[in-house]
């Protein structure tokens, strides 16, 4: 009996690392599933979800996030803050930029609307169009999410103490403004979803702001290792986009919530047959927390 016992477990292992959603013994863990398809390799290129979903999973994702192909997800790093991201078309080299969104993010895209198909909406929209409906962006720190925004100000205070020359050039930026940046020039951003339209990002320039110039790129980088490093009175971690010495977007810092992320394709699913199921209390989408003078209507 015992070698049956272990022939058994020993199968189970074998199902369970090939199928990646079913748990063995009753106590599987989806974080080392999403293990798999967390961070990026080598080269850059990020861990695509390889694992096989259902039909029905597949088009819960469809019908509550706008997936086409769900093997284009992935989580953005293999920290207990990754966060479950989708990419409109395979990123084939660290320096091949792809539009990648925050799944469960709040954004211009309409119900049943899929994230290739809103891209065309979008770049085929006047920006103009995104632009006189959005709200100026904000530079001031009151507009963002009022459990942060004491710990963001401390954060400038000490790295201005710490010697780094800073002035904050955007905080709070509505979905309408990220879409008229896309519309605009598709350079400008690779996403459609932000920490900003949830009050829990900020751009921050250094020094002269002209990273050709030696010491302001030195001095950035310096900052983004400092920030990335600084220990909030939250636990909670400041994070940037890219590398340290290499990004699309320099000024972005954000302070991301693991209330307001997925960090693997299983939590997107659940939360996904929640909220499509008929009388339904909970949104798909993660709503933001944002102080009075951010009017409703510029939330989506």
């Amino acid at each position: 009996m015992p070698h049956r016992a272990a022939l058994t477990a020993a199968v189970c292992t074998v199902v369970c690392v090939a199928c990646a959603l079913s748990s063995c013994n009753g106590g599987g863990s989806s974080n080392e599933s999403a293990a798999s398809y967390a961070g990026v390799d080598a080269r850059g290129i990020p861990h695509y979800l390889t694992m096989r979903l259902s039909r029905a999973d597949s088009m819960i994702l469809r019908r509550a996030y706008g997936i086409e192909d769900y093997h284009r997800l992935h989580v953005s790093d293999s920290t207990a803050q990754g966060i479950l991201e989708y990419d409109t078309q395979v990123k084939r080299c660290r320096n091949c930029y792809v539009n990648s969104y925050n799944v469960g993010y709040i954004s211009v895209r309409r119900p049943g609307e899929s994230w290739e198909q809103v891209e065309r909406r979008v770049r085929s929209t006047p920006a103009a169009v995104f632009g006189r409906a959005a709200p100026p962006p904000s530079q001031s720190t009151a507009t963002l999410d009022p459990d942060i925004r004491p710990v963001v100000e401390a954060m400038l205070r000490d790295a201005r103490a710490a010697g780094f020359q800073l002035r904050v050039i955007a905080t709070y930026r509505s979905p309408l403004t990220e879409a008229y940046l896309m519309a605009s020039d598709a350079r400008r951003t690779h996403t459609l979803t932000s920490n900003h339209s949830y009050g829990r990002a900020l751009d921050i320039v250094i020094d002269d702001g002209n990273r050709a110039h030696a010491r302001t790129k030195h001095d950035w980088i310096a900052f983004r290792r400092w920030v990335t490093h600084y220990r909030t009175t939250t636990g909670e971690s400041f994070r940037v986009l890219g590398a340290m010495d290499r990004t699309w977007d320099w000024p972005h810092v954000e302070l991301p919530s693991s209330k307001l992320r997925f960090g693997n394709v299983e939590q997107a699913i659940a939360r996904g047959r929640d909220c499509l199921t008929p009388g339904a209390t909970i949104t798909c989408d993660f709503p933001p927390h944002l102080p009075p003078n951010i009017g409703q209507r510029f939330i989506r």
